[in-house]
């Protein structure tokens, strides 16, 4: 298995903070916030040779703060003309199982063996306990917690939970997302989320919801969630 860090975008609410950076390397406490994801990612058991860090926006500056170490990286050419999802099937090259984490993601790094450890080769991570809001990636589960719905329309009192963008994808699964993915890309939609890959593929695939368990964790979008994630990074993370 591989790691992806998808850290493409801009991140334009966070200007000016992002005006000469992308999101990924925005500080939290003095520290980037890729930087907390790539150490997670180390203390589960992987090396650095197998964590991909998939850039766009002043990809540069990511690398020059992991010079020196193993970590490989990936070039959307596309970051401002595509959605993820393009970002998502240029992960295909690595021709691996993969643990997907998105960049604006800061998380008690708990989570990422809590995934690893479930015996469902394709899983996303679940928040059943936070209060939804409009903006959060909302998902509907079976019984089994099989994933049967994930987008930002799903009524807030319907939704099981909130995906955190964290996801294991095991090759047999990946080859019928990336496949999806293809086609939807073909056919215009440029600006769709990889979720949406999922939504897609969910009828035939099994993507388990795998809870968080309380775990804290901020998708940072703004300055609000950046006061958060350093709230969280003096207290959790330490």
């Amino acid at each position: 298995m591989k790691v992806v860090i998808l850290a493409a975008g801009v991140g334009s609410r966070l200007r000016p903070e992002t005006d000469d950076k992308p999101k990924a390397m925005i500080q939290v406490n003095g520290k980037p916030l890729v930087q907390y994801q790539v150490e997670s990612v180390r203390k589960a058991g992987f090396a650095d040779e197998d964590i991909h860090v998939l850039g766009g926006y002043k990809m540069e500056r990511i690398q020059e703060h992991f010079a020196g170490t193993g970590i490989r990286f990936i070039f959307n050419p596309n970051y401002e003309s595509m959605n993820n999802i393009y970002s998502f099937l240029l992960t295909e090259e690595i021709g691996d199982d993969i643990l997907l984490i998105n960049s604006d993601d800061f998380f008690d790094e708990r989570m990422i063996p809590l995934l690893l450890k479930a015996e469902a080769p394709t899983a996303i991570l679940v928040d059943r306990k936070k209060t939804l809001t409009e903006e959060a990636m909302r998902v509907k589960l079976d019984g089994e917690n099989r994933l049967t719905l994930i987008n930002k329309k799903i009524a807030l009192d319907e939704a099981d939970g909130e995906y955190i963008g964290i996801s294991k994808l095991a090759r047999p699964e990946l080859e019928s997302l990336y496949q999806k993915a293809r086609t939807m890309i073909d056919n215009g939609e440029t600006d769709a989320w990889y979720e949406n890959v999922y939504e897609a593929c969910a009828a035939d695939l099994e993507i388990i919801g795998v809870d968080t368990e309380g775990y804290a964790w901020v998708e940072i979008d703004d300055f609000n969630d950046l006061e958060t994630a350093k709230k969280l990074a003096a207290t959790v993370l330490t």
